[in-house]
């Protein structure tokens, strides 16, 4: 369970820009300092040119750039490949440009004025081109053939860790791609119809809701108050779907997900889970929602080198499925990796789970932080419901020191853990949250209730006494 990140994490000035881990084809970044992280987010010379990568729905990785190079866009058009070609033609359907296959790459082009728009595309549906596929192509021209066993053999794994039927799961490029192929569902299911987001979301799941459909319900708290609301709308308007996150990305708030079904099934309307923070190890969602969305590339695969997500159906209603946009699956190199890093799953997430929860009662006692969120503190009837027997609280937990607009920044450059996006890794990560996901919107951040000045920490498997000190240095 040693990893190198454990005794040399990557946080100090000169780290900047280099990849977590250390891989060509890792999803994080270290940003040491609070300022790297504004300048990343004003794309700032100084920090963009230094990353040598970044999480790839967000900043393009330099094998992606390769291969729009080659992909040769005529003058006064952009280029972007992608998974699948349902993908390509609908990015090229929302930039008024043309998809086509290029030496079997399924690439969008667009005019130039659209970059905006086929970015977002890219960002939120989630279905691009893998670092590892587009090494391949640019190596021979030729992508490496599909491998349905090990599909197979990945697919039966989940279902054995979250009781869903093999049958009725389904792999994406992405977890976002999961996601948005739920939405694509529940849409086609009931065009026209608005979605309900009931609890502060991650960014992109709100932004699909929000860009790609009629519109969208968002009750920011996810509390009792808006469950109520919720049925006040509900006995108004039919809505497509309900989407939550168990528990939600940040402030680790879990929604009543039973009433949440219960309401779902009064009025006919799927319920959408991501389950990506809390994992199929310590919580059991499958009997209060229809689909399970799920980011593999978090705690399933726990090395930050690929990525990958899970759609599990498990709906009764024997529509719901047929429902569901084809997918392309994830890529065969990408499916190796993704199978040998899972195989211990349940163990790390042991590891993780004690960690974190030892780390959130020091936070929660110390004089330096004013809060702490972690479902163990909160310990509510709804998590309570939902956690399995053998499972913890989870492994992700955000604090908020005291007079945090200046203290933050300073906690944040002194603490010796990882400093990068991303979570369910056997290494520490941290990173100031909201000003990464939400930079252009902290007003409306700070409405909803979650502060900007707060740090999400991604607990790893060092040991214990290691990470405590670290904290207690970093706090003072």
């Amino acid at each position: 369970m040693i990893h190198p990140l454990h005794s040399h994490p990557l946080c100090r000035s000169e780290d900047l820009g280099f990849p977590i881990p250390d891989s060509l084809h890792a999803v994080s970044v270290c940003l040491p300092t609070w300022a790297d992280v504004i300048g990343y987010e004003e794309k700032e010379s100084r920090v963009i040119d230094r990353m040598k990568t970044g999480y790839p729905r967000f900043f393009l990785h330099p094998l992606i750039k390769k291969v729009c190079e080659v992909l040769a866009p005529a003058e006064g058009f952009g280029v972007l490949p992608f998974s699948d070609e349902i993908a390509a033609h609908e990015c090229a359907a929302l930039t008024g440009g043309a998809a086509k296959m290029v030496a079997g790459i399924p690439a969008a082009f667009f005019p130039s004025n659209a970059h905006a728009t086929a970015r977002a595309y890219w960002q939120h549906a989630g279905r691009i081109l893998s670092s590892r596929a587009a090494e391949d192509w640019l190596k021979n021209q030729t992508l490496a053939p599909a491998n349905p066993r090990l599909e197979l053999e990945l697919r039966t794994r989940l279902a054995g860790w979250s009781g869903a039927e093999v049958e009725k799961n389904s792999l994406h490029p992405s977890g976002m791609a999961a996601i948005y192929a739920a939405f694509q569902a529940l849409l086609s299911r009931r065009p026209g119809k608005r979605m309900v987001m009931f609890g502060f979301p991650y960014t992109d799941t709100l932004k699909i809701l929000q860009k790609f459909g009629p519109g969208v319900e968002f009750f920011p708290h996810g509390d009792e108050a808006d469950l109520q609301r919720l049925a006040e709308l509900l006995q108004k308007e039919t809505i497509a779907g309900i989407f939550c996150e168990v528990p939600s990305n940040p402030l680790l708030h879990t929604p009543d997900l039973p009433a949440l079904a219960e309401l779902g099934r009064r009025f006919d309307i799927p319920v959408v889970v991501d389950d990506t923070i809390g994992s199929s190890f310590n919580v059991d969602v499958l009997p209060h929602c229809d689909f399970v969305a799920t980011s593999l590339t978090k705690a399933i695969s726990g090395e930050g080198d690929v990525m990958a997500g899970a759609l599990l159906c498990c709906s009764k209603s024997p529509d719901l499925q047929s429902f569901l946009p084809t997918t392309h699956g994830i890529y065969s190199r990408d499916l190796e990796v993704l199978e040998k890093n899972s195989r211990d799953f349940p163990e790390r997430m042991q590891i993780c789970n004690a960690n974190a929860l030892e780390l959130a009662r020091f936070l929660s006692n110390h004089p330096a932080v004013e809060s702490v969120w972690h479902p163990s503190l909160d310990p509510s009837p709804a998590y309570k419901a939902l956690r399995k027997p053998q499972g913890g609280y989870g492994a992700v937990l955000s604090v908020l020191p005291r007079n945090a607009e200046k203290h933050t920044p300073e906690v944040f450059e002194r603490l010796a853990v990882n400093h990068g996006i991303s979570l369910g890794t056997s290494y520490t990560l941290v990173c100031p949250y909201v000003q990464l996901a939400h930079y252009h919107e902290l007003d409306w951040a700070r409405s909803c209730g979650i502060d900007p000045h707060l740090l999400r920490v991604a607990v790893g498997a060092e040991p214990i006494h290691e990470l405590l000190s670290r904290f207690q240095s970093a706090l003072g």
